[in-house]
């Protein structure tokens, strides 16, 4: 298998196996650490074959580099314009809610260790994300990194600096799996990559489900009923897009009195009363 989609990809690269893995280490999903394992059936055995791997190493350290700082820069900016869109916005709301989610469990799982008890802030938050992208598994490499670096709210430098970091980490760890691995079984830790991988994001999905799930129900512990709670997530939202939520009264056809809060002129053609600011 690695072989098939090997000479896919040389082909592309006019049979440059370095500009190869370059490539594959920019594109979402394979990442660094994808293409490295792809590395594990490429070059053959010869007295030169640690350089080659270790050259090999170095290209998808690059390629994955490439990325880092224009995710820094859009992702944030990104989803708050697919927020306003009425295809995206639901798309949105779950990517920002999950890179949220996941950088303040990065932050907040490495200060509360005693060891870093006494580093500033943005100490922690570098070890955080640099312990993240270095762990050598599926879905903790630039791509992911980057992006919850982006909501971190510490210097971008350092952000990058930090997965660029965990990356080369990360490359080394693989790069020596690769190289002792016997070529025969390439294939087969391919496979055991991507089963991990799969494995990983329902791991991932259930337990930040259940996680969403107790924090919603804390959440809504501090209001007096579901209403409130959800006019205070309302609130907070418009807060945090720079909008001013809108309060109308509206009769329907069948004389009943109706409240609208939002900002969706459509549903407020029938209002009765001023406008409030809420």
């Amino acid at each position: 298998m690695i072989e098939t989609i090997s000479d896919f990809f040389k082909q592309l690269t006019g049979g440059n196996e370095y500009l190869m893995l370059y490539l594959m280490s920019i594109i979402p999903i394979i990442e660094l650490r994808g293409a490295i394992v792809f590395m594990s059936g490429m070059f053959t055995a010869s007295v030169n074959r640690f350089l080659q791997v270790y050259i090999g190493m170095w290209c998808c350290i690059a390629g994955s580099t490439t990325i880092i700082l224009p995710l820094m820069l859009i992702t944030r900016p990104l989803i708050k314009r697919m927020k306003k869109s009425k295809w995206f916005s639901k798309l949105a709301k779950n990517l920002e809610s999950n890179l949220a989610d996941r950088a303040k469990s990065a932050y907040s799982e490495e200060s509360e260790k005693k060891a870093v008890k006494r580093l500033s802030a943005d100490a922690k938050k570098f070890l955080g994300l640099f312990a993240f992208v270095a762990i050598p598994l599926p879905m903790t490499g630039a791509w992911t990194g980057s992006c919850i670096g982006s909501f971190l709210d510490f210097p971008i430098w350092k952000a990058s600096l930090a997965v660029f970091l965990g990356n080369v980490v990360a490359g080394h760890i693989l790069m020596a799996i690769a190289y002792l691995m016997p070529q025969q079984y390439a294939d087969l830790f391919l496979y055991g990559f991507v089963i991990l991988a799969v494995a990983l994001a329902v791991i991932l999905y259930f337990t930040r489900s259940r996680r969403q799930e107790k924090q919603r129900k804390e959440e809504m512990a501090k209001y007096s009923s579901k209403s409130e709670y959800e006019l205070a997530l309302i609130k907070k939202e418009a807060e945090q897009n720079g909008e001013t939520l809108v309060k109308k009264e509206y009769i329907d056809e069948n004389g009943d009195r109706h409240i609208v809060i939002g900002r969706d002129e459509s549903k407020n053609r029938q209002a009765i009363d001023g406008d409030d600011v809420i």
